[in-house]
């Protein structure tokens, strides 16, 4: 077995770069992109969380462009809430926006966020999960309350808001929960951020089946590698600190726009289950879960030992 899983390595490893698609000339992908999702969301009504700054920022700009006729933008701050809303509608001059701050940790503040919703559309064509947080610690410097907290922000606020959302949203209307990169595979230090992505993962597959078969709606689960955003930046600490440093391979990560852009154009295609800006190496690691999980195993105890040689 050993042996088959080192040839099947050596085989998909190759073929992973070798297959990996390759961009466009950026105006042309735009194009294309755009072309697509305008067909699929325009005249939409679109709820989505964690729409003040990062990806989904970039989602509600790039569905202001498809058309979409309602947005419903939550996060924590109105002022960036309201500085959101006045691009998309610069972008849609028809569109109309709507501002809820919202605190995803909070239950009491989901609850308001479905209420005050629910009370301004009469029905959901998309509902975008974009708000979430990562963390930066080893496991055992980790507190139970930032563990709790973890989960809250990152899956049961969006678990909360799908059971709300679902009995208005007619067939045909779609789901989109931005997962992770790290709910495909767990990176030291991140233990907390892991285990709520992965709860994503497997929620949205096994909801997925029950909404196709009764309500006719679709669920994507997109799993994003590094963006350009300021996910290191909030990140939250074992103490419950905020992190408060820009990573170097958050800095480097992808455009967020693009990424939205190519978010929607697959989401509009019928891809359910996908990675975004994922550098090879994490496409690599994602398969060597499956192929040569010891190789994997070996590769992250690196990782931590190179984490534990900065760190001290």
């Amino acid at each position: 077995m050993t042996s088959l899983r080192w040839l099947v390595f050596f085989i998909v490893v190759p073929s992973v770069y070798a297959f990996a698609p390759r961009s466009l000339p950026s105006r042309v992908t735009s194009n294309l992109q755009m072309a697509t999702s305008q067909q699929a969301f325009a005249g939409q009504t679109c709820v989505i969380t964690g729409a003040s700054s990062g990806l989904g920022k970039s989602l509600a700009l790039a569905l202001a462009e498809c058309g979409a006729s309602t947005l419903i933008l939550s996060a924590r701050s109105q002022e960036r809430l309201e500085e959101v809303q006045r691009e998309c509608q610069d972008r849609c001059q028809s569109i109309t926006v709507h501002c809820i701050t919202a605190d995803l940790s909070q239950p009491e503040s989901v609850n308001l966020l479905t209420k005050q919703t629910l009370a301004k559309v009469a029905s959901i064509d998309l509902f975008i999960h974009c708000g979430g947080v990562s963390s930066r610690s080893r496991f055992l410097d980790t507190t139970l309350e930032v563990d709790q907290q973890l989960m809250q922000i990152n899956f049961f606020s969006g678990a909360a808001l799908c059971k709300a959302f679902v009995p208005k949203m007619p067939q045909g209307s779609r789901i989109i929960w931005i997962s992770s990169v790290q709910g495909l595979m767990g990176l030291p230090n991140r233990s907390s951020y892991a285990a709520s992505k992965f709860a994503v993962q497997g929620y949205c597959e096994s909801i997925r089946a029950e909404l196709a078969l009764d309500q006719q709606i679709s669920v994507h689960c997109i799993s994003p590698g590094y963006i350009n955003t300021n996910l290191s930046q909030s990140a939250i600490t074992g103490s419950g600190k905020t992190y408060g440093i820009t990573d170097a391979t958050t800095a480097a990560g992808a455009d967020a726009n693009d990424v939205a852009k190519e978010i929607l154009t697959k989401v509009a295609a019928g891809s359910v289950d996908f990675t975004v800006a994922a550098t090879l190496s994490a496409r690599v690691a994602i398969w060597l879960r499956f192929l040569c999980p010891a190789l994997l195993r070996y590769s992250l105890l690196k990782r931590y030992e190179k984490s534990k040689v900065k760190s001290d």
